[in-house]
């Protein structure tokens, strides 16, 4: 089985290729070589799809599938779609639950409104939004391969080689010990997907063929003080003393000028705009034979991951992080000292 994988070096990308290299599939990738390393047993095709040329490289070769991770310009995905649709079987697109119009505010199924973008749209996710561009990619890819394609829409993913910062972040505060500022309600729930279960997923069913939109929320039932517990659990005492989780209301955070979902990574408060961000249809995705590993694998994995990066590194454990990932450790000693 011949697979395109359409990044392939970063989280979601790499699990995919190490998923699909495993079962024995001949796997190419085509990226602009600008992140990542290649991984071991796939072929590398260095291109950049925005650049016409590079593109009509993919046209010299022959595929059955193609898996596409991708944040790009819609046109340039319904190029590379175009390009590739008289050559393969099948085309899945990965994209994400922001695609629903009211995302967070409302609950959202498959069959819920998309933000509205066209498919030959242009710009940048700064320029025409991360929600947008996405739905525009799908419109994109839909239009080229009526009834060959898949649209994955994930929400939160984790796992090992996390290139965003959330459970990295969360592990390597809780790894100091001390008094750590937990917020809100320790029932809130949460819901991730391990990049590694997604991954296999996605190459299930591109390879069966399975077309149409899937939702894949995370697993539910998981709370977020199950997983801070899990992340103290995994990392053990750390120099500033035994963990104690300090929970600190909803309110008080907002007050103080916290940001949901990036400085404190997971927490909802309860705001509109984040009023049903969990509350998303997934029966579609297990009904295709999705499984969810445990919360506290993925947690144990990433810890293992970080510190054999840490070692690799020479130094202490450094990780990919976006910017505003993460609470500065300045405003977490003013919030607790403040509850004094």
């Amino acid at each position: 089985m011949r697979l395109l994988v359409l990044g392939g070096t970063r989280f979601l990308g790499r699990a995919i290729v190490d998923e699909a290299i495993r079962r024995g599939y001949d796997v190419t990738t085509f990226s602009r070589g600008l992140s990542g390393e290649p991984r071991p047993g796939a072929e590398a095709l260095h291109g950049d799809r925005t650049n016409s040329a590079d593109l009509l490289r993919l046209a010299e070769r022959d595929f059955d599938l193609v898996i596409d991770t991708s944040v790009i310009a819609p046109r340039h995905v319904a190029a590379s779609a175009r390009l590739l649709a008289p050559r393969i079987r099948h085309y899945t697109y990965v994209s994400t639950l922001s695609v629903y119009a009211g995302f967070g505010e409302v609950p959202v199924s498959e069959e819920s409104p998309v933000l509205d973008c066209p498919p030959d749209a242009d710009g940048s996710v700064q320029e025409l939004g991360y929600g947008e561009l996405k739905a525009g990619s799908e419109r994109a890819v839909a239009q080229e391969l009526p009834g060959r394609h898949l649209i994955a829409r994930p929400g939160f993913i984790l796992g090992p080689h996390e290139n965003i910062g959330r459970l990295p972040w969360w592990l390597t505060r809780i790894a100091r010990g001390g008094t750590v500022l937990a917020p809100g309600d320790p029932s809130q729930p949460v819901r991730v997907t391990d990049a590694r279960d997604l991954a296999a997923w996605l190459v299930d069913n591109t390879r069966r063929g399975i077309p149409g939109v899937v939702n894949v929320p995370g697993a539910e039932g998981t709370t977020l003080g199950e997983l801070l517990t899990d992340c103290g659990d995994v990392t053990g005492p750390g120099p500033d003393g035994p963990l104690r989780l300090r929970w600190v209301p909803d309110q008080v955070l907002l007050a103080a000028g916290v940001e949901p979902w990036s400085e404190l990574p997971m927490w909802a408060p309860g705001i509109p705009e984040l009023a049903a961000v969990w509350d998303v249809t997934g029966d579609r995705a297990l009904r295709t034979g999705l499984r969810y590993r445990p919360l506290n694998d993925t947690v144990r994995d990433t810890w293992s991951w970080l510190r054999r990066d840490a070692a690799a590194r020479g130094g202490a454990g450094t990780f990919e992080q976006r910017p505003g990932i993460g609470l500065d450790p300045d405003k977490e000693r003013e919030i607790l000292a403040s509850l004094d």
